[in-house]
């Protein structure tokens, strides 16, 4: 990968950790960074938290990478999630438009922020274009 496209993956899960308090949204339990920067899942759960794409990002005109696309889940609920991904059947309120629900947003203000900044980044690279 890219160390731009890194970059934007970084900044991404960085957002979306921040705006959820570094936490899991659908369970809420809380993480805490390591000394490399990494989240790990802490009250009773093992894992690092993850900043998971509620609209596949293959599917997003720019890849995806906005805060109004992610949501932080746990290692537990991630799985859970990634079930409608990979079988296009989701696992009960975990669909995307409950977990859209959870941050405030939709698939429509996701696709919004993205197409934005599809003038910004190039889609697939990550590479800034301005």
């Amino acid at each position: 990968m890219s160390g731009s496209k890194q970059s934007v993956r970084e900044a991404f899960r960085a957002a979306v950790f921040k705006r959820d308090g570094y936490r899991c949204r659908k369970c809420l339990k809380k993480a805490r960074m390591d000394k490399d920067g990494r989240f790990h899942m802490i009250e009773g759960q093992a894992g690092l938290l993850d900043a998971h794409h509620i609209t596949d990002r293959n599917l997003m005109p720019a890849g995806g990478y906005v805060v109004e696309n992610g949501i932080s889940l746990c290692p537990s609920c991630h799985e859970l999630a990634e079930r409608f991904h990979s079988t296009g059947t989701s696992a009960p309120d975990y669909a995307p438009s409950d977990l859209y629900r959870l941050i405030q947003s939709s698939e429509l203000k996701a696709r919004a922020a993205d197409e934005a900044t599809k003038a910004i980044y190039h889609p697939r690279t990550g590479v800034r274009l301005t």
